[in-house]
């Protein structure tokens, strides 16, 4: 039992032990660096060759470059550079240019603007000569374009791969730039670890100029279609409900109907008509149609798909004892198709479940109506 425990323990501190070197190995790889008018930061791996507006004229940098410092500083100001990394052959580099103009604050952030609007922009990214491709990717829970293309420059072709979003009402550009050659998986792949690796003190998400009514019209249909559903699953299972109960009433009536009429001696047994008081059908329906008007009818049940429509009275007029007899009875009524029977019970359940939804936000507006006062 201890040596199991002992092996386990083992085993756990064994995974500790790799998953702490990994971390380190992964810490290792980059190098962060802040922008703090940007309350921004970006990581680039750490063997590249880095220069950003803070650095120095004495880094070694510019040497191995081959940079001129006054140059480099004039260049990134003009341009919005704000970093430059180069991989260690020197082959490519990535930039990071970030912008502020009126459209970037209006627009505040990717994430915060429709579909529709990102289709669009999308769709004037594909349209641009220099671009064979274009998709919309996220990092980190932000929107970002990717596009790559390449474009001649005298007798040298430069490909260009660039990963684009708005945060906080900036332009963040990211741009990889290769001489002669495509730009290989893994040069690609660093271009989206340093999209990936942006940070911000804070992100300021808005809900735009656009206050997007589709979301409130398509919770307030979810809810009407929910009222909807539950109605006619209610209606249904009362339905059953009824049916089954009238036929069991039927059912028991006619029993006692038939006993009724057993208990007589033989010869003198009465037709169902008769056991109630009537000498006759005729004389039954006579007599319902006479007092039809002294009742208190009510819709009972229709079925029109049969033709007939069910009524009963509350038997506040039937003193003899036969309420059930006199009082439920059926006329025949116009049939309709199949498809207007269906817009007429949608239609029905519909109006019941805008009352049900009139009712919740009546109910809403006065509680928040209250807390107010």
């Amino acid at each position: 039992m201890h040596k199991k425990l002992s092996r386990r323990i083992v085993a756990m501190l064994s995974v500790f032990a790799m998953l702490f070197v990994f971390v380190l190995q992964a810490s290792a790889l980059d190098d962060k660096y802040r922008f703090e008018d940007l309350q921004m930061s970006v990581r680039a791996p750490k063997d590249y060759y880095v220069i950003t507006r803070e650095s120095e004229s004495s880094d070694p940098t510019f040497t191995v470059l081959k940079l001129g410092y006054d140059e480099t500083m004039i260049a990134f100001q003009n341009s919005d550079i704000y970093l430059r990394a180069y991989d260690p052959e020197q082959i490519y580099w990535i930039s990071v240019i970030v912008t502020t103009t009126d459209e970037s604050k209006s627009i505040n952030n990717y994430s915060d603007i429709s579909a529709s609007a990102r289709k669009d922009i999308l769709d004037n990214l594909k349209n641009d000569p220099s671009v064979e491709s274009a998709v919309e990717v996220k990092h980190n829970d932000n929107i970002f374009f990717e596009t790559d293309g390449k474009v001649s420059e005298g007798s040298r072709t430069l490909y260009i791969e660039q990963s684009n979003t708005i945060i906080n009402g900036m332009q963040i550009n990211l741009v990889l730039q290769k001489y002669d050659e495509a730009v290989l998986p893994e040069e690609s792949k660093a271009l989206t670890n340093m999209a990936n690796s942006l940070e911000f003190d804070k992100i300021n998400r808005t809900t735009g100029p656009i206050f997007e009514w589709w979301r409130l019209l398509l919770w307030v249909g979810i809810l009407v279609g929910l009222a909807v559903t539950l109605s006619m699953l209610y209606k249904q299972r009362n339905e059953q409900y009824r049916r089954k109960l009238q036929e069991r009433r039927q059912q028991h009536a006619l029993a006692m109907a038939e006993k009724a009429g057993e208990e007589l001696p033989e010869g003198e047994k009465v037709t169902f008509d008769e056991a109630l008081g009537y000498e006759n059908e005729e004389q039954f329906t006579d007599r319902a149609e006479t007092d039809l008007d002294s009742y208190d009818i009510s819709v009972r049940e229709k079925n029109p798909q049969r033709g007939v429509a069910y009524f009963e009275d509350n038997g506040e007029s039937i003193d003899d004892g036969t309420d059930y007899f006199d009082t439920y009875f059926k006329e025949p009524v116009e049939t309709r198709s199949g498809l207007s029977r269906f817009f007429g019970m949608v239609g029905t359940h519909i109006k019941i479940a805008l009352k049900h939804v009139g009712y919740f936000f009546k109910n809403l507006w006065r509680k928040i109506f209250k807390k107010k006062k």
